[in-house]
């Protein structure tokens, strides 16, 4: 009865300013700060402000706890939302409230039209057709031509519910950046004849900013490829389908990094007070996000919620470039080693894309560098030095060959890319005179990962004077248990396989 009459009373105490934030006047957002001859300030304003004023703030958690036992009016109240939730659900209900205050997305200089995000779809449809989508089983669909897009606008409804699709192009690093606002994510296709390029883009609420942080990027490069001879490439927007199975609800909310919203992984670090957050997130922070007190030095680990971790499906971390797998924490790891949606750096420029991609881009880009296959043959002369360095992009992964023949010959092949660590390399060199094929010299090493240390292969020049001044190297690469495609020496490598 006690807690009715307290709830009763909260119209009174917001009209007293409350629960209202000393800065925005607004609603306090938590966690609530108290600052001293300021009073309670909410935590975006905290934030803001804290520097410039050079604020010491103690965390008010108390009147935060009080608030979560109350129920609130929606802020759009005055446009006609007569919504009333606890104070947890109500941010949420905010975000896609349909009668938040919305302008048109067209330029304002092409139309001036302000109204209620329900009311959005019903202005495009009557004065921008050509920017609204209908759905057609299930998907929603049109076609764009990369090579003269601008900025490309799209509305359509699914389940009642207004998404807003923007294309951008960036000619300063040539790339379409990509903002999804509504509810929920979608999973765009970008279809030509024969490929396929799939993403699933973050659904953004409507009152956040359209600025490339907060957008998503896909190479033009990558598009060009698959409309390889197209005029035009299809777009698909799809509903994600991916949803977790048998999860415990309870304990994926105790899971969650309070920071980046993600699913934590190991390891798990918490503050002195005992909250957790993701390795990632605590990198980048010196005091706890919850409680604002300092992180110890000394890293904490919280091994009861790791302890957790194999029994709760994750979703790939690169479900962001399309992979809708969701596998058990003791799985997911091995499956993203070997993900096939995961994007590859360049190693000779900052060139970022999937592996197809970034092998096509070498090809226009730094040809003098790619090898083609898993051999590459080349012919050197005895008493000319030099070192240098090959690209081969086979097996799902980019392996950099270097070569040094400053003091004698050396070669070392790394494996660039994240790979299955259950998988092995083999690199082979193989020495011959061109005039006497069947008289040749072989070593062979496992290839190694990009942070270990150098296992050369490695010959003195005095062991090589036999084959003239005239040499010719045979370099393969092959994977552990598969059959060697070295011509010349058909055979050697399996045998060293089993030495």
């Amino acid at each position: 009865m006690a807690n009715e009459n307290f709830q009763d009373s909260t119209q009174e105490m917001l009209k007293e300013n409350v629960f209202s934030c000393s800065v925005c006047k607004n609603l306090l957002v938590a966690p609530v700060m108290t600052v001293e001859n300021v009073g309670d300030v909410c935590h975006d304003c905290f934030q803001a402000k804290k520097e410039e004023n050079k604020w010491n703030g103690l965390p008010n958690t108390r009147l935060v706890a009080i608030m979560k036992k109350l129920s609130f009016p929606c802020k759009f109240q005055s446009e006609g939302c007569e919504t009333e939730l606890l104070y947890e659900d109500l941010r949420e209900h905010e975000k896609y409230c349909i009668c938040r205050p919305i302008d048109c997305l067209i330029a304002k200089e092409e139309c001036e039209w302000v109204g209620k995000l329900v009311d959005l779809f019903k202005h495009f449809s009557e004065n921008h057709t050509t920017c609204v989508l209908n759905e057609h089983c299930g998907e929603y669909s049109f076609e764009i031509d990369p090579q003269s897009l601008g900025t490309v606008i799209k509305l359509f409804t699914h389940k009642n519910r207004t998404y807003i699709l923007i294309l951008e192009k960036l000619d300063e690093d040539n790339s379409l950046l990509h903002f999804l606002k509504g509810e929920s994510n979608m999973v765009v296709e970008y279809t030509g004849k024969s490929n396929v390029f799939k993403t699933k883009l973050q659904a953004l609420s409507f009152d956040v900013a359209c600025e490339e942080r907060n957008g998503q990027k896909i190479q033009l490069s990558t598009l060009k490829e698959v409309m390889q001879e197209d005029d035009v490439i299809k777009v698909v927007i799809k509903p994600e389908k991916c949803e977790p199975k048998n999860v415990n609800s309870e304990i994926t909310k105790h899971l969650e990094c309070p920071v980046c919203k993600d699913i934590m992984r190991q390891p798990i670090f918490q503050c002195l007070t005992g909250h957790s957050i993701c390795q990632s997130c605590r990198n980048e922070l010196s005091e706890c996000p919850t409680c604002r007190k300092n992180f110890s030095r000394e890293n904490i680990r919280n091994f009861s919620l790791e302890a957790l971790i194999p029994f709760v499906q994750y979703e790939c971390v690169y479900r962001q470039f399309g992979c809708t797998s969701m596998l058990l924490g003791s799985e997911i790891v091995e499956h993203e080693d070997g993900c096939t949606y995961q994007m590859y750096k360049c190693p000779k420029c900052k060139f970022e894309g999937n592996f197809s991609s970034c092998r096509n881009h070498f090809k226009v880009d730094h040809a003098a560098y790619l090898v083609t296959g898993t051999v590459y043959e080349e012919t050197i002369n005895y008493i000319f030095c030099s070192n240098t360095e090959r690209y081969f992009f086979e097996y799902g992964n980019i392996f950099k060959l270097t070569y040094d023949s400053r003091n004698g010959y050396s070669w070392c092949v790394r494996i660039l890319s994240k790979y299955n660590k259950h998988d092995q390399y083999l690199f082979t060199v193989r020495v011959f005179n061109k005039d006497d094929a069947q008289c040749y010299t072989a070593k062979s090493k496992w290839c190694v990962d990009r942070n270990a240390r150098d296992d050369n292969i490695s010959f003195s020049k005095d062991s090589l004077k036999a084959y003239g001044n005239e040499m010719t190297f045979c370099y393969e690469i092959q994977k552990a248990g598969v059959l060697s495609n070295m011509k010349k020496c058909e055979g050697l490598s399996m045998r060293l396989l089993h030495m």
